[in-house]
């Protein structure tokens, strides 16, 4: 009996060696993740900045028979208006010289039209008014606006679709990008509209006003006394903040989810982010454009340009920072836009449609992205609830697989978050930090016509809190 035992508990032993034992898997070492960091570095700069700044290519007067936007020929515009120099509310430059071209010009493009498809008519309204803007009377007399009725002939639409932008400068400002470039972006999309044999439903009206700058008087002035405010239901406002890039689409709306359909279905070169749409109208920006005005009788598109956010309202705004790309890339947009929106069914009427806030934003100016914001707010609990629970399946799985109590573990978690909150915190107050020091000795804005110096001044005191 003792030798059969013995015989097998040799057996067992023998067979215990010969057992192959699972090894622990390799663990990538830890200085891997910086090449993590660094791919998705390059990939940022490999494809997302040059889509940012990528330009379509200028169409010349080689392109003008296919019924295009031609940034030749807006560009020419631009040089002569921008030539002009200041046009300051009531200046000879403002109410006389850039008055008169832009009204040669449209004398031009109405003798050009075709005539037997289409009527333009072609006003100058003077206004005097007033409106309480935040705690003071903002008054203003003789502002002189360009009413442009464009429509189709023996037009029975009592909805208009209204276009605007102001040629006022600001002072010392050539207005080259503000708003110059939006002024004869309206210009092309309106000679192209009428040499081309394409109908309309709704009439346009193109309101070039000249009071914008000092209150946004020309706004104001045209939707409180002139004949055709009451039929305008929809605004496409064109402004500018920057020069020589993608104009983005920062404000929609209000409550009219709608005109997304419209801009997704358009927009050649889509730049939309509804981010853009919170900051601005959170009051942070201190700024306001004429779409302030239009917005409490109709809703609308809010354009405006904003990279090379430097040269705004300085006599840095001039006609070489804005290449004839640039204007290719507003006039596209601009032309498909007004013309699908001069067929929009909405328009009949506007209130029918209000609805809630949507949420929007382009992917690599390839296509745009929307849904509601109840969709939203559902996406983001969602999310929100399956991360809390993922880390409660994590630190219980870490639990089950060691010898650590599920207690120990939580401890473990809290600490961690702490540590987390405390490099969020951080990341916040240094670059703040930072901001008031150089506002202290008159440096404000430093990086603002260098932007790498954000690398330097914030995005480094970020990642020294983030490593704390």
């Amino acid at each position: 009996m003792g030798d059969k035992e013995q015989l097998m508990s040799d057996e067992c032993l023998e067979s215990s060696k010969n057992v192959v034992r699972k090894q622990p898997a390799a663990k990538v070492p830890w200085y891997f993740a910086n090449g993590f960091l660094l791919f998705w570095g390059l990939l940022f700069f490999a494809v997302v900045i040059p889509r940012m700044y990528k330009l379509p290519q200028a169409n010349t007067m080689e392109d003008a028979k296919k019924g295009v936007f031609i940034a030749e020929r807006a560009y020419k515009n631009l040089y002569h208006l921008a030539n002009i120099g200041p046009k300051v509310t009531g200046t000879e430059e403002n109410e006389v010289q850039a008055l008169n071209f832009i009204l040669k010009e449209l004398e031009a493009i109405k003798a050009a039209s075709l005539q037997d498809l289409f009527d333009i008519e072609i006003e100058v309204a003077q206004s005097s008014g007033a409106w309480v803007r935040g705690t003071y009377l903002n008054m203003y007399q003789g502002v002189q606006n360009i009413v442009v009725k464009f429509s189709t002939k023996n037009s029975t639409s009592e909805t208009y679709l209204l276009v605007n932008s102001h040629f006022d400068s600001g002072p010392g400002s050539p207005g080259a990008a503000d708003a110059g470039c939006m002024v004869v972006t309206m210009l092309e999309v309106l000679r192209v509209m009428s040499t081309t044999r394409q109908r309309f439903d709704h009439p346009i009206i193109f309101l070039l006003n000249g009071g914008e700058e000092l209150g946004l008087h020309g706004g104001h002035a045209f939707m409180t006394t002139h004949r055709y405010a009451k039929y305008c239901k929809a605004v496409i406002n064109l402004e500018a903040a920057g020069s020589g890039g993608k104009e983005v689409l920062f404000q929609s709306g209000p409550r009219h989810a709608w005109l997304m359909k419209y801009y997704k279905k358009f927009a050649k070169h889509p730049l939309a982010t509804a981010m853009a749409e919170e900051i601005y109208q959170s009051g942070i920006i201190p700024s306001n454009t004429d779409f302030t005005t239009f917005s409490k009788y109709m809703p609308g598109f809010d354009f405006a340009q904003f990279i090379n956010g430097y040269v705004y309202h300085t006599k840095y705004d001039a006609l070489d920072r804005i290449p004839r790309e640039s204007l290719q890339n507003t006039g596209d947009n601009i032309l498909s836009i007004v013309r699908g929106m001069a067929n929009a069914t909405e328009l009949y009427d506007t209130a029918a449609y209000k609805s809630g806030t949507t949420v929007f934003f382009d992917f690599l100016g390839l296509t745009l992205v929307q849904y509601p914001l109840a969709t939203a707010k559902n996406l983001n609990f969602g999310v929100a609830a399956a991360a809390v629970l993922l880390v409660f399946i994590s630190m219980w799985r870490m639990s089950s697989m060691s010898e650590v109590t599920i207690c120990n573990v939580i401890v473990r978690f809290i600490l961690v978050l702490v540590l987390q909150l405390v490099s969020f915190v951080l990341s916040l107050a240094l670059p703040v930090a930072v901001a008031y020091v150089f506002d202290m000795f008159g440096m404000s804005l430093t990086y603002y016509s260098t932007p790498w110096l954000m690398i330097c001044l914030y995005v480094c005191p970020i990642l020294c809190s983030a490593s704390y």
